[in-house]
């Protein structure tokens, strides 16, 4: 009987300490969130019961809570018992007219009234003001010709609605267009507003995400060819700029623009670069811009280049067998008109080929030299084709009425 108590009063006395443990850990403080609904658009109403949206997640980033609350006729919305996440955030939404419009805050703000701003929408793009662009030359490629740049565009829309692009509406523009150099490639396009398609028109693209009041920021990167030290062409700005600049780094020595006024250089953590500038271009105007002191490859390089490709091999060995088949033949006209026949062998007449005839073979030899570099033929097999088609050239004796042609399989 004594054993028995001693064992209840022991799990009596673990159930006792382990209890209040557990129920700290399990207890989750909550408040009330509270908010409210305001339409910036000047004599615009808000509409009723729209739904608003929350997101909670933790201080790694995870999802660890959704909410949903509807406004009332006033727009004041509740979410009731939301738990408090240390270190985490909350972001709050609201859906209105397609286009959706959040505020986030920490867990040190959740008993801040939250407030939502929505705005009504036009599709006039002439609202967005370009405030800076700066175009920087970030690299430039001595053996691809090639420059590789990333410009960057604080944009304000100063009104009170959205601007909602429309690309079906051919009367109005309703979408922000940039402008790039010839022959651009690898386009990526980065901003602050929300997703939106990236649509290649005319020498540049056009950015469909909405605009709603306030300012922005995008940036896009890209890199464009160059043939020679300079390269000019005409940097559009369609919706004008309050100041537009070309920075190109100090690293990149001999590299000029013209066509913007030098200022003083800029230096953004540690590197420094030579600047240019052009100030107040109204929309759809723009300039004549010039980069100069461009690096070029020696000339061994740019003949290796074009050696590689199949242009070279099309036309360069053509001309060259051409001419060295002409005085292949004249040496071998020599040699049979010089050439007595021996005692008791009977003499072949050389045999000409006519201008025709000579064309084949110089195509023929031209195709399978192209095929063999590219690596289609075998060794044995070029080298074979090869003997026989110069044989047809060569030998005063061969039989061909004409000279072989090699084509290459489908």
């Amino acid at each position: 009987m004594i054993l028995k108590l001693a064992l209840l009063l022991a799990v009596a006395t673990m159930l006792y300490l382990i209890t209040p443990i557990e129920t700290t850990l399990l207890a989750q403080e909550t408040v009330d969130v509270h908010g409210q609904l305001v339409n910036g658009t000047e004599g615009a109403e808000l509409p009723d019961d729209l739904s608003v949206l929350m997101l909670i997640t933790s201080g790694d980033g995870m999802l660890t809570g959704t909410g949903q609350a509807e406004s009332d006729a006033q727009g004041r919305f509740v979410f009731e018992d939301v738990q408090v996440e240390p270190g985490g955030s909350y972001t709050v939404s609201v859906d209105h007219l397609g286009i959706f419009y959040g505020t986030s805050f920490g867990a040190d703000g959740i008993s801040d009234d939250v407030l939502l701003t929505v705005f009504e929408t036009t599709g006039d793009a002439s609202i967005i003001a370009v405030e800076r662009q700066v175009m920087v030359i970030a690299a430039v490629d001595k053996g691809d010709q090639l420059v590789s740049a990333i410009e960057f565009v604080q944009i304000n829309n100063p009104t009170d609605r959205t601007l909602v692009p429309d690309l079906t509406d051919l009367d109005q523009i309703s979408f922000l267009r940039f402008a790039l150099p010839p022959n651009p490639s690898g386009l990526t396009v980065n901003s602050d507003l929300p997703a939106g398609d990236i649509v290649s028109i005319g020498t540049g693209f056009a950015f469909t995400s909405p605009v709603a009041p306030g300012p922005h920021s995008i940036d896009f990167s890209y890199s464009f060819p160059f043939e020679d030290e300079t390269l000019s062409f005409w940097q559009s700005l369609v919706q004008g700029a309050g100041a537009f600049q070309v920075w190109v780094p100090e690293v990149i020595e001999g590299v000029e623009v013209r066509g913007l006024a030098s200022i003083d250089q800029v230096n953004v953590q540690g590197t420094s670069y030579q600047a240019y500038e052009g100030r107040d271009f109204p929309p759809g105007q723009g300039l004549q811009l010039e980069i100069t002191g461009l690096p070029l490859p020696g000339a061994w390089a740019r003949f290796t280049d074009a050696v590689k490709g199949g242009r070279f091999w099309q036309v360069a060995i053509p001309s060259a067998l051409a001419a060295t088949l002409a005085a292949l033949l004249l040496w071998g006209l020599i040699r049979s008109y010089g050439s007595a026949p021996e005692a008791g062998v009977a003499s072949t007449a050389s045999r000409v080929l006519s201008p025709a005839e000579r064309a084949a073979v110089v195509r023929s030899v031209a195709a399978l030299d192209q095929r063999f570099q590219e690596g289609d033929l075998p060794v044995l097999e070029y080298r074979a084709q090869r003997t026989e088609l110069m044989t047809s050239v060569l030998d005063p004796g061969y039989d061909e009425v004409e000279a072989p042609l090699v084509e290459k399989p489908e």
